[in-house]
């Protein structure tokens, strides 16, 4: 009886044993399951998201909002969250006493927004293209886009410019006038680029304005003038040849002016078409706040030996100019003084009175030495 007691206890012993011995490992091959329900349990790595979708989508509207899709003659009633294709344009009507407005999403956070009267339009893109192109035709037109966007996907463009590398909100008021068309720019946050022809605005800020005005025809025109911030402007300068003294080879390179277009600093760029050899010929003259000429050059697209290179004054020379300019006017103030000091030789009446008496005294004498001389004769 003892004895089954003890073989009872010892197999109790064996197994209690056992089970201290072969839990950790039961545990640790337990291990790797629970880590794979926890990693199922963590979100996925998101992955880059596309900026744009393949279609637009009206968000919102209020008033009346029209649009015109790819082909057709007749513009129908826009309605919300409904999607278009690109290639359609959109315009806003402006009614009497009424708020317009409309916006319209590329992407997830990608928008524009319509105002007022204002019309725009988009261009069409081959499937898997990443790029979209908005076209201005009038009104007020806003832009908000990821400040993280990569540069060269979104554009804003016009007959006479073109807006690229868009990132945050940007702000257009677009009107055609004439032969020609007017815009301001602003860019209310992050920043973007703007480029015409002979001239380009590599980065504008937050916060930085300009008002841009061209006219077409054979006297085409552009005038910048800088509305708020300070905006640096490349002017395009025409072809100049350089020589490498090494080699001796000689080479054409394009050379640019950068000026600052600070408020009411302004840029005028004239171009006319030449009768000989139908080349285009390019005037930029730069101005500051106060109207002076800081910048001046003529050249003709394509040839760098027709080129004025730069034509201000430089400050050594104005200097110059003014103090010759200076030093010629005291002269002339002192010769002035000099002549208005110098007495003037003038007879006094009362001198004239006694000379006219005198010579009355001297006619007498002369008769009476006449009249002594005959009694002589005598």
């Amino acid at each position: 009886m003892m004895w089954k007691v003890s073989f009872q206890a010892a197999l109790t012993a064996a197994f209690v044993v056992s089970s201290a011995v072969f839990a950790p490992v039961r545990a640790q091959d337990a291990e790797p399951a629970a880590d794979a329900a926890a990693d199922d349990a963590l979100p996925k790595p998101r992955q880059d998201e596309k900026p744009f979708t393949a279609l637009v989508r009206c968000v919102r509207i209020q008033g009346a909002v029209h649009v015109l899709k790819p082909g057709a003659s007749k513009w129908t009633v826009a309605e919300e969250e409904r999607y278009y294709p690109l290639g359609s344009s959109f315009r806003t009507v402006q009614e009497a006493g009424a708020s317009t407005m409309a916006e319209f999403e590329f992407g997830p956070q990608a928008t524009i927004k319509l105002t007022g009267a204002a019309e725009v339009s988009t261009r069409p893109v081959e499937i898997g293209v990443p790029t979209r192109t908005l076209v201005l035709k009038s009104g007020r037109v806003q832009a908000s886009l990821p400040r993280t966007l990569k540069e060269g996907l979104f554009f804003v463009a016009a007959p006479f410019f073109t807006c690229s590398n868009l990132a945050g909100e940007s702000q257009f008021d677009y009107q055609p006038i004439g032969n020609g068309d007017e815009v301001v720019v602003r860019c209310v946050t992050g920043t973007l680029t703007l480029e015409g022809r002979h001239y380009k605005i590599p980065r504008m800020a937050a916060a930085n304005q300009v008002r841009i005005r061209t006219t077409d025809g054979d006297d085409l025109i552009s005038w910048l003038r800088g509305e708020s911030g300070d905006s640096k402007v490349l002017l395009d300068q025409g072809l100049v040849a350089e020589k490498n003294f090494e080699t001796g080879e000689s080479k054409d390179v394009q050379k640019t002016y950068e000026f600052a277009l600070s408020p009411r600093c302004a840029v005028k760029i004239f171009r006319r078409r030449s009768r000989v050899g139908g080349n285009m010929i390019v005037s930029t003259m730069a101005f500051d706040a106060t109207g002076e000429i800081k910048s001046r050059c003529a050249f003709a697209e394509g040839r760098s030996n027709v080129n004025s290179g730069e034509l201000v004054i430089t400050p050594v020379e104005a200097a110059d100019a003014e103090k010759k300019k200076a030093k010629a006017a005291s002269e002339e103030t002192e010769e002035v003084e000099a002549v208005e000091t110098k007495p003037a030789k003038t007879k006094e009446p009362a001198n004239n009175a006694g000379a006219e008496e005198e010579k009355k005294s001297e006619e007498p004498q002369e008769e009476k030495k006449k009249d002594d001389k005959n009694d002589d004769d005598i």
